[in-house]
C-alpha cells in the first residue's frame, strides 16, 4: 500500500490542452491541400501537399507539369506518412495527459508520445521546405526558361508551423512536470527519512 501511494498520477492538463491544438492544427493543414504552388504563367497553379498525395492512389509520375520527380513525390509522400502519424501520436499523447494513469507503464508514455509528435512535426515542416527550396531551384534551370513559372508557399504549411509550435511545447511542458514530480518526491522522501531517523533518536 505505502509503495502504491508514492507512484502520482501523471495528469498533465497544460500539456494536454497545448497538445489538442497542436492535433486540430495538423488536422486543418493536412485538409487544406496548399503546403506549396507552382504557379505557371497564364494557368491554374499546381498545388502540393498532403492532398496530392492522396490523389496520386500509387501513381508517383503523375505530375502534370514535371516540376517533382520521382525523388520529390516520394519525399512528399513521406511528409504525408509524418503528418498523420503525427495525427495519431498527439491524439494519444492528448489523451493519456489528460486522463492520467496510476499504473507504473504508463508514467512515461505520455512524455514519450508528445516528443514523436514534435519531431514529425518537425519533420513534415522540414520536408515542405526542403522541397520548396528544391523546386525553386529545379525552375531555374534552362527546361523552365520559355515557362514563367512562380513558386510560393502556401497556408497549410503556415498552419503546420503553428502545429509544430504547439507540439514543442506540449512536450517541453511534459518534460517539466515529469521533472518537477521527481524533485517533489525526492524531496517529500527526504523529509520523511529526517523525521525518520530524529524520530529514533529521541528513542535511543
Amino acid at each position: 500500500m505505502e509503495g502504491r501511494l508514492w507512484v502520482p498520477q501523471n495528469r498533465n492538463l497544460p500539456a494536454a490542452v497545448t497538445q489538442c491544438f497542436s492535433v486540430v492544427a495538423l488536422c486543418t493543414a493536412v485538409a487544406d491541400p496548399n503546403w506549396f504552388q507552382v504557379a505557371p504563367n497564364g494557368t491554374s497553379p499546381q498545388v502540393y501537399g498532403v492532398a496530392y498525395v492522396v490523389r496520386l492512389q500509387g501513381n508517383i509520375t503523375a505530375d502534370p507539369n514535371m516540376v517533382m520527380n520521382y525523388e520529390g513525390i516520394s519525399l512528399l509522400i513521406v511528409m504525408a506518412t509524418c503528418c498523420y502519424i503525427g495525427i495519431f501520436s498527439g491524439f494519444g499523447a492528448f489523451i493519456l495527459s489528460f486522463l492520467g494513469s496510476r499504473h507504473p507503464i504508463l508514467l512515461n508514455l505520455p512524455i514519450m508520445l508528445h516528443f514523436i509528435t514534435a519531431i514529425l512535426d518537425v519533420g513534415s515542416v522540414a520536408l515542405c521546405s526542403y522541397l520548396f527550396f528544391q523546386v525553386k531551384t529545379k525552375l531555374r534551370k534552362k527546361e523552365f526558361e520559355k515557362t514563367v513559372m512562380r513558386t510560393s508557399l502556401g497556408e497549410s504549411f503556415v498552419i503546420a508551423a503553428f502545429a509544430l509550435m504547439f507540439s514543442v511545447t506540449a512536450a517541453a511542458l511534459s518534460l517539466h512536470k515529469s521533472l518537477l514530480k521527481d524533485v517533489r518526491l525526492l524531496d517529500s522522501r527526504t523529509e520523511e527519512e529526517s523525521t525518520l531517523v530524529a524520530h529514533q533518536g529521541c528513542e535511543d
